[in-house]
């Protein structure tokens, strides 16, 4: 499974940044996350629940940040893992302040790629990639609203 794509933030990238860093930010803003913690610098383990038809799960998640820049990018190892299967993979993500130049939003690139495993696997391949593309984008979006809203206050 391969995915990648850009989202616009109306907040500056620091911001950005220190909130993906977050754990309570994150549990707020992932689709179906119920816990996450960091269990060490850059180490995060959680617990989400996926609802898709016929497949209802609940997965222990572990994500370790590799490579970071901070600022400007990251990369992420990540394991999700539960009665219906296995997804492991990695991610990277590019932050820059944004091409108008005020210094307000940021830029975002993300690409990444995952083996699936176990029953989730029987996914058809391009069903897998626009449901991962579907919870990114839910969740980037749920991200920049809640930026959007803390930087208003």
């Amino acid at each position: 499974m391969q995915f990648h794509g850009s989202h616009r933030f109306e907040a500056p990238r620091e911001a950005v940044f220190a909130a993906i860093r977050d754990p309570r930010v994150l549990m707020a803003v992932i689709p179906g996350c119920e816990t996450v913690a960091e269990v060490a610098p850059d180490q995060y383990d959680g617990r989400i629940t996926l609802r898709l038809p016929g497949m209802v799960g609940s997965y222990r998640t572990h994500v370790t940040l590799v490579d970071v820049l901070e600022p400007e990018r990251a990369g992420m190892d990540g394991a999700v893992e539960g009665t219906m299967g296995t997804i492991t993979g990695h991610a990277d993500f590019e932050l820059r302040v944004a091409s108008d130049g005020d210094g307000t939003g940021t830029d975002m690139d993300y690409r990444g790629s995952g083996v699936i495993g176990g029953p989730l696997a029987r996914l058809d391949s391009r069903f897998a990639e626009q449901l991962a593309e579907s919870l990114i984008t839910q969740g980037l979006r749920a991200l920049d609203a809640r930026l959007t809203t803390e930087g208003s206050e």
